[in-house]
């Protein structure tokens, strides 16, 4: 029996990946495969040979390969791994708290991203981000600038709407609450063209609009996000996963009657 472990270090070698990914595109015979790998058909032999006992390809009688099941079914997991090794340094210093498991095991949909680490590219981006809404905004976050409120106004008066979710722990800027753009965000709040909403905490940041998604994780010392890195795409996967993650957050229970604190 083929242990769950040995699976894995199949997807070790990057030529065994590459064989993997041919075939998931059509079967073929192992020439064939050395010829597109431009390899020699001893090498792919090797390859083709470990791949085959695994169980992750077949061959039929006339030499021909295919995925199986598990094979196909493996080959949909890799980019669960290769976000975290593409990823792995920002990880040291980041981690996955507030990521419930279901989405955790879907970390993979992440992959097609940019990660901005520089700080002043990063807000620029994120302010960029917010100018180019048009139609709406799903969010979850530890924190909200006061000249976010003046970015999304024109899009606001336009009818543009918003899903908010704060924690207990999340913090607003001095002025927050007496500031004239938070005053008309409150009637838009009245009029049901913004919800927002508290629950206990909110470890990071995640916002999407119909354009674009932008993604921060939890410093592992802080233990809420910080604008070290920002992941930045307009992928479907990548947009999809982050509006599942607003979604869970939109559930969680509300507490109620809670002023964010002014810092």
């Amino acid at each position: 029996m083929v242990s769950g472990a040995e699976l894995i270090l199949e997807l070790s070698s990057s030529q065994r990946m590459d064989i993997l990914q041919l075939l998931s595109a059509t079967n073929l015979k192992a020439s064939e495969i050395a010829k597109k790998l431009n390899t020699s058909i001893q090498a792919i032999s090797r390859h083709v040979d470990r791949l085959h006992a695994a169980k992750l390809i077949e061959k039929n009688e006339d030499g021909i390969y295919k995925l199986t099941v598990i094979g196909n079914a493996l080959l949909h997991q890799y980019p669960f791994f290769e976000f975290l090794g593409k990823y792995r340094d920002y990880f040291e210093t980041h981690d996955f708290s507030g990521v419930p498991d279901h989405l955790l095991v879907r970390i993979g949909d992440l992959l097609n991203c940019d990660l901005e680490t520089n700080t002043m590219k990063a807000l620029q981006r994120s302010r960029d981000w917010a100018a180019s809404m048009e139609k709406w905004v799903k969010g979850v976050t530890f924190t909200i600038p006061l000249e976010y409120y003046e970015t999304v106004s024109k899009s606001m008066r336009n009818g543009a709407t918003h899903k908010i979710v704060f924690g207990k722990n999340s913090v607003v800027p001095n002025g927050y609450y007496d500031h004239p753009r938070r005053k008309e965000w409150e009637q838009y709040i009245e009029s049901g063209q913004i919800q927002e909403k508290i629950v206990e905490s909110v470890p990071l940041v995640v916002g999407l609009s119909e354009k674009e998604a932008h993604l921060i994780f939890a410093n592992k010392k802080l233990g809420y996000p910080d604008i070290k890195g920002i992941f930045f795409s307009k992928d479907p996967k990548f947009r999809k996963w982050c509006e599942d993650l607003v979604d869970y957050y939109w559930t969680l229970p509300e507490i109620k009657n809670f002023k964010l604190v002014e810092k």
